[in-house]
């Protein structure tokens, strides 16, 4: 898996330690941590819990990426893929946020990014999920997954067919993170 994925407003890089802050600042931002478990108002909890993301991430069971915009370098917002088992071909994506600082294609470049990585790992199932009382989210969700799995007490779960949704969704919106063709002349 390359460790930089690149749309055209914004990259995925791999989180590391040092990004806590960022994220805690997300994650306790009041548009967010209302559809999030809750974490503690200590930002330093949240660096421990980078440290043993790391550990995942070198085992290949989770990845947290910082979503960043190309033109400032500026993070704007995280999306993580964790609950990987290559033997079942199912990963979960989760932990979707992004801040008021997003460029306006950031939530679609950065899903078609996951689509990607997905295919780079050959998981051909992602599963999905969105508070029950997250309209939007749930409205976004439906429109591309495939089936419904399930729901928890807070949650409704879809799964997603990658193959699919490269073949379909992606390929339908590729123009939001491929770069543009040169025009021929003719």
């Amino acid at each position: 898996m390359k460790t930089k994925y690149s749309g055209k407003t914004i990259f995925l890089r791999f989180a590391e330690v040092e990004d806590y802050a960022f994220v805690h600042s997300l994650r306790v931002a009041p548009k967010s941590a209302t559809f999030l478990s809750k974490v503690d108002d200590d930002p330093l909890q949240q660096k421990t819990w980078l440290t043993e993301y790391k550990k995942r991430e070198a085992a290949g069971v989770e990845f947290y990426f910082i979503i960043s915009r190309i033109d400032t370098q500026q993070p704007v917002g995280s999306i993580r893929v964790y609950n990987v088992d290559f033997e079942a071909g199912t990963a979960q994506v989760g932990s979707w946020i992004l801040n008021d600082n997003k460029t306006m294609s950031a939530g679609i470049e950065s899903i078609l990014l996951i689509i990607e990585i997905m295919s780079d790992m050959k998981m051909p199932v992602l599963i999905v999920d969105a508070r029950k009382d997250h309209s939007t989210a749930l409205r976004f969700i439906k429109k591309i997954s495939h089936r419904y799995r399930g729901e928890d007490e807070t949650n409704h779960f879809y799964e997603i067919d990658v193959p699919v949704l490269l073949a379909t969704f992606y390929k339908e919106n590729q123009h939001y993170i491929l770069p543009e063709l040169p025009e021929k002349d003719v």
